[in-house]
């Protein structure tokens, strides 16, 4: 049993993290808040501050910092950078786990394709290189949740890229047949939960876990089954995502408010979707990695079919 910090619980994957974490009585935890609050174990923490960090985790006794923080900006990054140097210097921390959630760095393709969030990635495996920490990166892919929610549990806020199941509809970028690897936040957790049970100095510098790995055609002939109908579908070339373009379904007004913010919403999402297109998203674990399915085989991951099932089939 180890005592764990939680950097960013109060919401997202780091909330499954959390509560997964109480419910198994595996491991204690605390939840590191910006903000003063009364509810258990939530510990307010002060992130401009390296000496207030580092007094909280040391009168904490904590073994393993967990990061799930939101990392979109400068400010947040300066957050878990401080995060890092606070727990290097304390007497107790000994592994750190940075908010690197999603694909392997080495996936250069992926990494040309996003904006400056891959450089506060790097900025914080950097940092932790220059401390005596142990870490692990995560990696699972895209989070399945985005095909089951708003029945299915999750704490994601939701989000609909290329298959808008509610409205039968998917517009897909170029040619919808190249793998992607999707896993369920609930399953990220528990592999997260098996990660901690490891013994100290065992992690592996990367950490892969895969729920399922299809293509975008095979989850829309998995969610037209679901759904028992055809879905309208329009495929965009990769040359139109290239111009900033992709096929706009109805999930995505809500996201927008004006023709600026519509621009920067589709350019977005058709950045992605070359990423995609180019075998991005997809990924096999390298060689010296934690493959969490194999060391915890007890961990069944739900497929993407489970949880389309799971939010869209009729009761």
């Amino acid at each position: 049993m180890v005592r764990v910090a939680i950097a960013g619980g109060t919401g997202g994957l780091g909330r499954m993290i959390a509560e997964m974490l109480e419910a198994s009585n595996e491991h204690t935890h605390i939840i590191l808040t910006r903000k003063q609050s009364d509810l258990p174990r939530h510990v307010l923490v002060d992130y401009t501050s390296i000496a207030s960090i580092s007094k909280t985790l040391d009168a904490h006794d904590i073994h393993t910092v967990v990061s799930v923080l939101s990392i979109k900006s400068k400010e947040q990054s300066d957050a878990q950078l401080n995060l890092i140097r606070g727990a290097a210097r304390t007497s107790c921390v000994k592994r750190f786990t940075p908010s690197e959630f999603g694909f392997p760095r080495k996936e250069k393709r992926y990494l040309e394709s996003t904006s400056s969030a891959a450089d506060y990635k790097l900025a914080a495996v950097r940092e932790l290189d220059k401390t005596g920490l142990e870490y692990t990166l995560f990696s699972h892919g895209i989070f399945a949740d985005y095909f089951g929610m708003p029945r299915i549990k999750s704490y994601l806020d939701p989000w609909v890229f290329a298959i808008d199941i509610a409205h039968n509809m998917a517009g897909i970028p170029g040619s919808g047949d190249v793998p992607i690897v999707y896993t369920y936040s609930g399953d990220v957790a528990k592999f997260v939960l098996g990660t901690l049970s490891l013994p100290d100095r065992t992690w592996s510098r990367s950490s892969v876990m895969m729920g399922d790995r299809k293509t975008l055609n095979e989850v829309l002939r998995i969610a037209e089954a679901v759904r028992g109908t055809k879905f309208t579908v329009a495929y965009d070339p990769v040359e139109r995502l290239k111009r900033g373009h992709i096929t706009e379904l109805p999930s995505h007004r809500h996201s927008y408010s004006s023709e600026d913010s519509k621009r920067a919403f589709q350019q977005n999402f058709a950045r992605f979707g070359i990423a995609m297109e180019s075998g991005g998203f997809d990924f096999t674990p390298s060689h010296g990695a934690l493959v969490a399915n194999d060391a915890f085989p007890h961990i069944h991951p739900m497929s993407v079919e489970d949880v389309i099932r799971a939010g869209w089939q009729s009761p």
